[in-house]
Formats: C-alpha cells, structure tokens, sequence
C-alpha cells in the first residue's frame, strides 16, 4: 500500500531504503514531505496571494503595513518575504511587509502566557512562542494594521481553543485566516485528545457544539472521520461573520499527467473583497499550472494541452451562462456585486480578468446595457473595452 504520509516516517524509511535499488524507485512515488508541503505552500501563497493583496491595500492609501504572521513551523521563509517586501516598498504607492515566524520550542501548551518573555521583532524576524503563548501581546503590538494569519490549529497534542481564535474572528482591521490542517495530525493526536474528557469539552467549546461526537462511533472509515472533524471545524468559522470562508483543496503533481490531492486542507477565511479576488486568482493559477507541469515531457503531451484548452473553454462558456442568468433572474445594478456573487460559488475556477472578459462579452451582445455615470472623454473609443464598477448601473434585457 502507498505510504501517505511519509513525513511521519521519513528518516526510517530512508535508512531502510539506502543502498536498495528497488525501494529508491518506488520512493518517487511516495507523496511529498511535510516539509515540501510547508515551503511550496508558503512559496505559493507569498507570490500569487500576499504580494498582489498588499498591492491592492497599497491602493487604498489607508494602510502602509502588513504583517504575515506564520505559525506553521518548519523552514521559513525570510529571504523571499524580503525580497517582496523591498519591491512593495518600491511601488508608486508603497507598503511594508513584516514576517513573524512564530516557533515554540514545545509541542506542550503553556496554561499561562506569561510564564515565557515574548521579544517582538522591529520587523520581520522569529517570535519564540506559539500562537497561544503570543496572541494577546503579538495583537496589541500589530494595532490596526492589515495582517495575514497562516496557522495550523491541530498542531500539537492539543487544538487550539476558542478563546485562541476569537480575538482573530473579532478583529477590526483586515484580518486574513489560511488555517492549515493536516490530516494526519488529526488522526495521530487529536482523536485521541477527542476521547478524553478534557479534549471532549474543549472541542465542543472551539466548535460551539458537540454535534462532532457522533463522528467518532465510525471508527472504521478514517477518512469520513477526518473529513467531518475538519468541515465541523470549517462550519463553526463560517459562523463567525466573515464575507466567506473557502475549503481549498491541496494539490501535487505526483506522477507524468497526474495531479492528485494531497492530505491536507487549507481554510481560508477574509471580509475584504480584494482579499477574497486575490485569493480566487491565487487559487486558480496554482490548480492551472500544476496541470501544465504535470503534462512536461510526456509522449502525448499535445493532446493532454488541446484538452486542457477544451476544458477551460467549457469553464468559460459555463460561467457566462451562470453570470447571464444570475443578472437576469436577481437584476443585479452593479457588476462587482454580481461578479462576487457568482465567484463565491465557482471560487478558484477563474480569473477576475475572465469574469470582466464575461460582463464585456454581454454588453457587446446587448444582453446588457451599462448606464454610466461619466462618459469616457479621454478615449470614446475604448468605451466598449470599460469594466463596469461601482459607477455602472447595469441594465439587463
């Protein structure tokens, strides 16, 4: 049977594997380390999500910071962070980007928050301390800065709690949540947290409900165990009045012309529009061009592309049904809110520049008109390329 979870066992494995032929072989098709999880995850949430939603707070001209506070543990990631950092600090209209890597040296909750002295970093380093540990002094110190929380709530023996959480569920300023689960951590430490008395209260107290018991009695399917645990979990965010919280499926590509799921799900929670476009687009780009790599080198690799085309043509032609139907059937005035509407419920099928391709398309075939509130009198004639915004009223056949 494929190891799954090689993480876990890596280094036995390795040790019993050297020098073997056969099982080097067969260890290429072993699912990625934790630590190649980590470091492509935050490679890619730092290039396609973090870098464009800074811009997008640059544009605002209210915030000048944003703090990624990482609480993931394994290898960091300094150098890149840097390095968009000093190209956002460069933009017409500039924003700073601080790094804090949260490391705790025990897999152990502290009761007390003050039982170890935090030092906070001027501006990106390493905090010694867990989220738990930091939270209350790591959030007076950011203020009402924009900041990016990627978190793993089941890493230790013992879950986060609710009281953990809830001063990011209650937080004023732009609060963004990339909550990361390992399935594996679910199975081998918070089940049997789950069967203690302790575990019990305190997970009904971090969900709201004890709804979560009767997963435990089908002891036999551990995935419909891990997959209900994580979706109660999602469930009680959902909960928490953000605009939306997505379940982001994980990918790799593991095998010539293979992208499989990984086990791991990464929750995302915002309530900013631009955070919520970013991340569509993140998302999109990283499902499209793991499938393009994926096709690299293989005999058929043309055919596997002409396919790969069909089928984003036929996403595309769905979504402008979709958007053709829903403005009709909810006579949507503004564009951003039919747009947003449509992309909450195809989130991380395509881009925002395929969604305004969509609404341009429609104004062409006149199944739409536009009312602007000023005409175009620096070019009349890009009046048709125009995206509707907030200034459009929108008139549909």
């Amino acid at each position: 049977m494929q190891n799954l979870w090689p993480e876990f066992d890596n280094e036995q494995s390795l040790s019993e594997s050297a020098g073997c032929a056969q099982k080097q072989s067969a260890s290429q098709h072993l699912r990625p380390t934790e630590q190649v999880v980590l470091s492509a995850l935050r490679e890619w949430l730092l290039q396609e999500y973090i870098v464009p939603y800074c811009r997008s707070l640059a544009a605002t001209r209210i915030f000048r910071r944003c703090y990624w506070i990482d609480g993931l543990g394994g290898n960091n990631i300094f150098q890149p962070a840097l390095s968009a950092s000093q190209e956002l600090a460069k933009k017409n209209k500039p924003i700073s980007l601080h790094y804090l890597a949260l490391e705790s040296k025990s897999s152990k909750r502290k009761e007390a928050s003050g039982a170890i002295n935090i030092i906070f970093p001027k501006e990106s380093g390493i905090i010694r301390a867990s989220w738990p540990e930091a939270a209350h002094s790591l959030l007076q110190t950011i203020d009402q800065a924009a900041a990016i929380f990627t978190l793993n709530p089941f890493a230790s023996s013992a879950p986060f709690t609710f009281e953990d959480l809830s001063p990011l569920y209650q937080r004023t300023a732009p609060t963004e949540l990339c909550l990361l689960i390992s399935h594996k951590q679910v199975e081998s430490r918070i089940l049997p947290f789950l069967r203690t008395p302790s575990g019990a209260t305190a997970f009904t107290s971090l969900l709201r409900n004890d709804r979560w018991k009767s997963l435990l009695a089908d002891s036999l399917d551990m995935k419909h165990t891990i997959d209900g645990l994580t979706g109660a979990f999602f469930d009680s965010i959902q909960q928490q009045h953000f605009l939306t919280v997505q379940r982001i499926p994980l990918l790799m590509h593991t095998a010539p012309a293979v992208v499989e799921p990984i086990p791991y799900t990464l929750i995302f929670a915002t309530r900013r529009q631009d955070s919520l476009l970013s991340m569509n687009d993140a998302v999109c780009a990283y499902h499209r061009l793991l499938h393009e790599k994926s096709l690299e080198g293989v005999l058929t690799e043309a055919w596997f592309a002409a396919k790969q085309l069909e089928r984003l043509a036929e996403v595309t032609q769905q979504l402008y049904q979709c958007v053709l139907q829903q403005g009709r059937a909810q006579r949507y005035r503004r564009w951003p809110d039919l747009r947003q509407q449509v992309l909450l419920t195809n989130f991380g099928q395509c881009t925002l520049h395929e969604y305004d391709q969509v609404i341009q398309k429609l104004l062409q075939s006149g199944e739409v008109r536009c009312e602007w509130r000023q005409k175009s009198v620096e070019n009349p004639e890009l009046e048709e390329q125009r995206i509707p915004g907030n200034e459009g009223i929108l008139l549909w056949k």
